[in-house]
Parts: C-alpha cells; structure tokens; sequence
C-alpha cells in the first residue's frame, strides 16, 4: 500500500506493490506468498473474489454480510463473507446457473435455478433437494408472505412452488400467450409480482 498526501488529502493507492501474474495456479501462489514477505503483506479486499472462467449471478444476502457468486465451467457457487472479507464456502452444482435466490436472511436457505429445468435447494450444510419445472426457467423471485417460489418459464407461464407445502400451485398464465416471462420481481413493499 503506497500512501500519498496533496493538498491536505491523504490518498491510500491500494494496487501499488508487488502483483502477482493472473496465469500462476492457486497452489503457486501459495508457495510464493509463503516465500516473499511483501507478497504476504500486500492488500486483498476480499479474498479469492474472482471466478476461474466466469460468472453468471451475483446476489447479496437481505442481512447484506454474505455476497453469493455462481460461476461457470464447472458449474459452482461461491458464498464471500463481506465482514470478515474471505471465502466462507465453495460448492460445484450440476449444471449451469441462471439464477440465485435467498430464501432467508442469510446464505443458509438459498434456491440456483439450473439450465437444466432443475431449481436446487441449498441449506448451510450443502444441498437438500432438488425438484424439476415443466419448461426451461429464465428468472425467480420469492415472495415470502405466501412462502411461493415464483420461477419465470420460456412459456407464457409463471410456475409457483409452495415451499410450505412442498407442491407446485396452479401458474400464472401471461396474456397475450405469444409473450414469454423472461424475468420476475416481488415487490418488498407489497406481495405484489411484476
């Protein structure tokens, strides 16, 4: 960390020091981090924030400590706790990920809507279950005074699981039957889906 003081201001440059190539394995930078002092003491704002190819959703937690990150090839997930600025965990699902829902205030109840037709349930201990929809799922959303899982579709239905009851409720059908649900939202302010 290199700091610097104009007019009065103290500016803190936090990339200055010694940076490591983006090409060096996880285990290589372990070893070097070891060896070399600097490379020890240099500044990671939260560590391991990065996807090996890429990532596909970004979610943060309704409590705002944990950030949830689903990546692709192979397909994962990966919670980052904001307070203590580490990798909480890290776990491979089968398929790729369209997206991520908190089913609580935290990461211990959490729905990953796969390309697969499959939304995965996850609780703090790994996965719990997994159901399959009718058609291809593009957005979720949860609305929580109906404990309903609300999952858009490529159809011209909205497909809604009861988590209370462990069954799909009748759909929402869209109008005109020509248009398909791409995304869904719920309001916070009122049980209302748009």
């Amino acid at each position: 960390m290199n700091v610097q003081k104009r007019n009065d201001v103290t500016i803190y440059n936090l990339s200055s020091g010694p940076q490591l190539p983006e090409w060096l394995g996880e285990r290589a930078r372990r070893n070097l981090s070891k060896r070399d002092e600097q490379i020890r003491r240099r500044i990671e704002l939260i560590q391991d924030f990065q996807m090996p190819s890429s990532s596909s959703k970004v979610v943060q937690s309704l409590d705002g400590r944990y950030v949830i990150v689903g990546g692709t090839y192979p397909p994962r997930i990966r919670c980052y706790d904001v307070h203590d600025l580490t990798l909480k965990f890290e776990r491979y699902v089968n398929s790729n990920i369209l997206d991520i829902v908190m089913l609580g205030e935290d990461y211990g109840k959490m729905a990953i809507l796969q390309d697969d037709r499959t939304v995965a349930f996850h609780a703090h201990y790994g996965a719990h279950e997994s159901i399959r929809i009718p058609k291809f799922g593009r957005g979720m959303a949860y609305e929580s005074t109906t404990c309903e899982l609300l999952v858009a579709a490529s159809g011209s239905h909205v497909y809604r699981l009861n988590l209370e009851e462990g069954r799909f409720s009748e759909p929402w059908s869209i109008e005109p039957t020509s248009v398909a649900a791409s995304c869904i939202a719920v309001s916070q302010a009122q049980p209302l889906a748009s």
